[in-house]
């Protein structure tokens, strides 16, 4: 009995090491300088809702809908998006109570193919795009985000009134590993050559946040990896 034991107990251990080695090898790759400056917080959920209620470390959305919601902040970004198929909107909040709302827009046009908030980036006809628009309450910068997908390739940016991130996709794993099956796992975000932020959708949700970025950029860094997690997972209300 007690060798039955010794090895139903070697068995259960050697299952969790090997359970701890596959989700060790789910982890989107990183800079190194910014896996110095935060670690990879896992994004869970509440509730069987259209949009889940993801929520990780102090952040938490705790409203969604179809449409948008109105705010008090304007950007140039604002009323250039036309021929969108769906529209969806979220508030989110850290553990302060500050709050975070997001407008987002699916596979809509802007009324330019090129328009002044991110002149790199052309949305088309037939392409996929995702445009958001991100206020808080901590102040009255607006955040926007445009990305598009055509014939597979990425172009996107998070641009304020003052600064512009780039978003890089990323496909490898910290194992070195390319994952298989998908065009890529998550995104790196980028202030100048520096990586400040990183999203992972697939196959786990992972976010990293840098520790030097202030409170209200760590706020609406959040709100815009939560936006992303939403568009990758197809996860949209209904209009």
């Amino acid at each position: 009995m007690r060798t039955f034991l010794t090895k139903i107990a070697a068995a259960a251990i050697t299952s969790i090491v090997s359970l701890s080695a596959v989700n060790a090898q789910m982890i989107m790759e990183i800079d190194p300088s910014l896996s110095a400056k935060a670690q990879p917080q896992q994004v869970k959920y509440k509730g069987m809702k259209a949009v889940p209620y993801y929520y990780f470390d102090e952040y938490k959305i705790v409203y969604a809908k179809a449409g948008w919601l109105t705010t008090n902040s304007r950007s140039n970004i604002q009323g250039t998006i036309s021929s969108s198929s769906q529209q969806l909107a979220f508030t989110m909040i850290n553990g302060v109570g500050d709050t975070a709302i997001v407008n987002m827009s699916k596979d809509g046009l802007v009324q330019s193919s090129q328009n002044s908030w991110f002149p790199n980036i052309t949305m088309s006809q037939g392409s996929q795009n995702v445009t958001a628009l991100i206020t808080s309450s901590a102040d009255t910068l607006t955040w926007g985000l445009a990305a598009s997908v055509a014939n597979g390739v990425f172009t996107g940016a998070i641009k304020t009134d003052t600064e512009e991130y780039k978003l890089v996709p990323v496909k490898r794993m910290d194992n070195g590993r390319v994952a298989p099956f998908t065009l890529w796992v998550g995104f790196a975000i980028y202030r100048g050559d520096v990586e400040i932020g990183a999203v992972q959708a697939t196959p786990k949700r992972n976010i990293w946040i840098s520790s030097d970025l202030p409170a209200d950029q760590k706020l609406k860094m959040a709100a815009f990896c939560l936006a992303m997690i939403i568009e990758e997972q197809n996860e949209w209300l209904v209009n």
